[in-house]
């Protein structure tokens, strides 16, 4: 997972293209949109992460809080495991 890539897609796509590349992806073809990663599973991370960040964005979150707080519930999550 690259934190960075996630960001990027959410600040250069709505979540209309972030929701289409995540379902090209699950069928682990390539999306519409350009998503960095190694495979279709690294990409579908950062697209969901994305989307996450977004609809906090489009709800009135500035960007560099969305991004922090949702990177944040991940990486706990993570660190739970």
């Amino acid at each position: 997972m690259k934190p960075a890539e996630a960001r990027r897609l959410a600040t250069e796509h709505d979540v209309l293209a972030l929701d289409a590349a995540i379902e090209k992806l699950m069928e682990e073809r390539d999306a519409e949109i350009r998503v960095e990663g190694e495979d279709h599973g690294e990409k579908l991370t950062h697209c969901l992460l994305a989307k996450r960040i977004r609809e906090r964005v489009d709800a009135g979150e500035e960007l560099k809080d969305a991004f922090r707080a949702v990177v944040g519930e991940v990486r706990g999550t993570l660190s739970k495991t």
